[in-house]
């Protein structure tokens, strides 16, 4: 069990991260991190067997859990938290509002790309290991991921003054 705490501890936050950014709900977030984990729980010799990245394995149990998940319901935008108050609560509520505008462009990006921008953007994984995480080549991961930068730059052009 020792060695499920060491996975759980590198890998948890970032998949519950990742899950919260893909569903825009953190309940859900909590509930698809657990079944990931249970997952791994019952398959980790199998993943040693057959020599594979365990986190980019992880995402991949994530990702189609959420994708199973959204057939059967569409999720609700998380919510956030309101801006600071004071003497900067000019410049946080400028800050929130960029936030929220970011985060409400990549909620509107067909799936398939904002699983692949989320992995690699926000959780640091190389083309192969995203590739590997969504089932795909590593070609269509970085194409995956350049189509989503250029939407998301193409749609927040006029909020960022650009």
């Amino acid at each position: 069990m020792a060695a499920f705490d060491e996975v759980y501890r590198a890998y948890g936050p970032s998949v519950r991260a990742y899950l919260a950014r893909l569903t825009g709900d953190a309940w859900l977030a909590d509930e698809l991190q657990q079944e990931t984990f249970y997952r791994y729980l019952r398959a980790g010799a199998d993943i040693a067997a057959r020599n594979g990245s365990l986190g980019p394995w992880l995402f991949k149990v994530a990702t189609n859990l959420a994708r199973d998940r959204a057939r059967r319901k569409k999720p609700e935008p998380l919510d956030r938290e309101p801006a600071a108050s004071g003497a900067d609560a000019a410049a946080a509520t400028a800050a929130h509002d960029v936030d929220q505008c970011v985060r409400r462009e990549v909620e509107r990006l067909p799936a398939e790309l904002r699983e692949a921008f989320l992995l690699r953007a926000h959780h640091a994984l190389t083309y192969p290991q995203v590739a590997h995480a969504l089932d795909i080549s590593e070609r269509t991961a970085k194409e995956r991921f350049r189509l989503a930068r250029e939407i998301l730059a193409h749609r927040l052009k006029p909020m960022l003054g650009e």
